[in-house]
């Protein structure tokens, strides 16, 4: 309990020392992780970018399309939505895991509260991913626990867009990176 107030005191006092919003990232055992080393355009659709969101109060990161636009980020700096101001829209965001809730549960509870009818679903290690569709949309979601903390990316998209969002729901995920230490860098 000691190591986990400890933790996030550090971590507020980093974030308080981030003033000017220029952050950098790293994975704790993994290497940097940064805009330059990421591929940010589409391998088959040229008319796909992607621009990287990260942040820094639950430490990750993701690619997400410029076709879609960030939306204000929320007063308690949980995560971010994007969207085209009609009807495709991404969120993304983490939150603690207050209810000490397993893998499988959190599964669970996600299967059991889908809002739609739902086409494929898994479970693995820390991770389960949901897609299906409701009212002419089609739906995804993936959440990644880790460290005691929910990692989640949320995707709602026409279904007549269903294979342009293919490539990009492929694209954000594989982009999705959890328990990063973000760090301040002076100008």
């Amino acid at each position: 309990m000691k190591k986990a107030l400890f933790f996030l005191l550090a971590l507020a006092i980093g974030m308080a020392s981030c003033s000017n919003n220029n952050s950098h990232t790293k994975e704790a055992t993994k290497p940097t992780t940064s805009s330059e080393n990421l591929d940010t355009k589409s391998p088959t659709n040229d008319a796909i970018s992607y621009d990287i969101y990260i942040n820094p109060r639950f430490g990750f990161s993701i690619l997400y399309p410029t076709i879609l636009s960030p939306q204000p980020e929320p007063e308690n700096g949980d995560g971010r939505a994007f969207s085209n101001g009609k009807d495709e829209e991404m969120s993304v965001y983490a939150s603690h895991n207050v209810f000490d809730s397993s893998i499988e549960e959190l599964y669970k509870t996600c299967l059991d509260g889908f809002e739609g009818v739902v086409s494929t679903s898994i479970q693995k290690d820390n991770w389960f991913e949901v897609s299906g569709s409701n009212a002419g949309h089609n739906l995804y979601k993936k959440t990644i626990l880790h460290d005691d903390v929910e990692y989640t990316v949320y995707v709602t998209y026409p279904k007549d867009k269903e294979q342009t969002y293919k490539e990009i729901i492929e694209k954000i995920t594989e982009s999705f990176k959890v328990g990063l230490e973000v760090t301040c860098q002076e100008n």
